[in-house]
């Protein structure tokens, strides 16, 4: 459904809004993953976002854990936020899993890690616990980020309805071109509010006052000029797809 030849963007903001690259030094195969900080020094608890969310929806949490002292970092996970997509037929739990945990690594974090995952991201944070990079600290005398705790928030267990049963699955050439424009970089830019609007729409029927709630929040005018969409239809579709979200 979706192209399978994707180029890679690296992309980084703080969560004040100021834009910063953190080029990662990671598996070519691997996504580099936005993320609200760039050189934690001291353990770190990690955000994981939902689905139809972003790092930024973290933002409360982060400035109530650093005035406390307790290091924080949100990640905007593949498809989301600023994150690029990444190959489209490559969008499973566990290679989402390692993603945060190349990102943790390439931002610079050392020692205890704590996994905090919201919804979808809370069986993203669960199977980055069963990774071998979670026990790094046995291998590597407490060097590299190892877990220290996982904790999960309002996780949904219930099989969820695919994005065909829900007649949100695009049955025509066009509809399927545009959701696939959402898995590249340039298909997330618009020129005004309602024209991202218009575009999410499509995706979203009957759900124009929670489009509207997201102006300036997660569809935003950025410094360029333009809005950008941290929401991706493409990434909802794919996860309702393969049944994880």
């Amino acid at each position: 459904m979706f192209p399978r030849r994707l180029g890679l963007a690296l992309g980084a903001s703080l969560v004040s809004g100021a834009s910063a690259l953190c080029v990662a030094r990671t598996r070519p195969a691997t996504v580099p993953l936005a993320s609200s900080i760039c050189n934690p020094l001291l353990p770190t608890t990690v955000l994981v976002h939902g689905l139809d969310s972003s790092k930024e929806t973290w933002s409360g949490v982060l400035v109530e854990l650093t005035s406390r002292g307790y290091p924080a970092m949100a990640l905007d996970l593949r498809g989301h936020g600023e994150s690029p997509f990444g190959p489209p037929d490559d969008f499973s739990a566990e290679t989402l899993a390692r993603d945060v945990w190349d990102a943790v690594a390439a931002h610079g974090v050392r020692g205890p890690v704590v996994l905090v995952g919201h919804s979808m991201g809370g069986r993203v944070a669960m199977r980055a616990a069963t990774l071998p990079e979670a026990a790094s600290r046995e291998r590597h005398q407490g060097a590299p980020p190892y877990l220290a705790a996982v904790v999960i928030e309002d996780m949904d267990l219930r099989v969820r309805q695919t994005a065909e049963e829900l007649a949100l699955a695009p049955t025509d050439a066009a509809g399927r071109e545009a959701l696939a424009s959402f898995t590249r970089d340039e298909g997330r830019r618009f020129p005004t509010f309602t024209a991202a609007k218009q575009a999410l729409l499509a995706f979203y029927p009957g759900e124009g006052k929670r489009v509207d709630s997201w102006e300036g929040k997660r569809v935003r005018p950025t410094a360029a000029g333009g809005w950008w969409s941290d929401i991706n239809p493409a990434a909802q579709h794919l996860a309702r797809e393969l049944g994880w979200d």
